[in-house]
């Protein structure tokens, strides 16, 4: 292009182009920082928790599937000891298996949790309490049922076994009773051997619930361990006590449901007791 006085002029013409790709670096950044902040909030959160909680986190992360089902405890670490408590004393519908699940807590817990707290005034005779996922087991002290030597229940233990009983009517569950002894031999011409003690002493227990509580003898099961099953050192007089035992194990049926009401239930059990005969064989078990 040129003027009239013959001058060339010369326009230019910029083209904008878009900016490049810049890679999404900042994405990586801003990742990390997300990251370090929830770090530092975890942290933050874990310092603040108290001792029990801290333990109880740090057995769910080393086994979550035994803390969760698996644990001699309950309830323990982040959950408040008595959540379980409370969503049993909150339940209306009556039934375990119709029972809120409060907290996250599965039937089968609520079901362990409304046995320990029924049998608070005897805990002295019932330890190693257990919730499997498929069962819950505890023991029962020999001494508590029988004299030593015998197989026919002590008055005393009425009340104990009364207590169960009166649970385990409202549960659609199988239930085992097996029974253990030390590994002194059995005495007197009675027994030939622990084995036969034992079996008679579980089907002693068998006989009560369903005799004195009219629970089905089809889901009964009446087992016995004689002295190879034991739990503590049979060598200290501690150890061969902890040994003699009665072991009960609950497995809750699939797919079906408790009762609807196990405070009439427990009222008809308290009629329906049967006194159990002394015994008075005499034997180191």
């Amino acid at each position: 292009m040129a003027d009239d006085q013959g001058t060339t002029i010369i326009i230019k013409k910029i083209k904008k182009a878009a900016h490049g790709h810049h890679g999404g670096a900042w994405k990586v950044a801003y990742a990390d920082f997300v990251t370090a902040m929830m770090a530092f909030f975890l942290v933050m959160w874990i310092v603040a928790m108290s001792q029990p909680q801290k333990e109880g986190i740090q057995k769910f992360f080393n086994d979550p599937l035994k803390y969760m089902y698996g644990t001699d405890k309950i309830f323990s670490g982040v959950f408040p000891s008595n959540n379980g408590r409370q969503a049993v004393a909150n339940s209306k519908a009556g039934g375990v298996a119709n029972t809120s699940l409060q907290g996250g807590l599965s039937r089968l817990h609520l079901l362990a949790t409304k046995l320990e707290t029924g049998m608070t005034q005897f805990k002295a005779d019932v330890f190693d309490f257990k919730v499997a996922p498929d069962r819950i087991q505890f023991a029962i002290t020999a001494e508590s049922l029988f004299s030593p030597g015998a197989v026919l229940l002590r008055p005393e233990s009425e009340g104990l076994l009364n207590k169960i009983a009166s649970i385990l009517k409202n549960v659609d569950a199988s239930f085992m009773v097996e029974a253990h002894t030390d590994d002194l031999p059995a005495e007197g011409p009675l027994y030939a051997t622990n084995w036969e003690l034992s079996a008679l002493r579980a089907a002693t227990v068998v006989r009560f619930f369903i005799e004195g509580h009219y629970l089905d003898p089809s889901k009964m099961t009446a087992m016995a361990g004689a002295e190879f099953r034991p739990i503590s050192d049979n060598r200290t007089p501690e150890g061969r006590a902890k040994n003699r035992r009665i072991d009960i194990y609950i497995i809750p049926d699939v797919n079906t449901h408790a009762s609807s009401n196990p405070s009439a239930s427990s009222a008809d059990a308290a009629g329906e007791t049967e006194r159990a005969p002394t015994a008075t064989k005499s034997s180191s078990h």
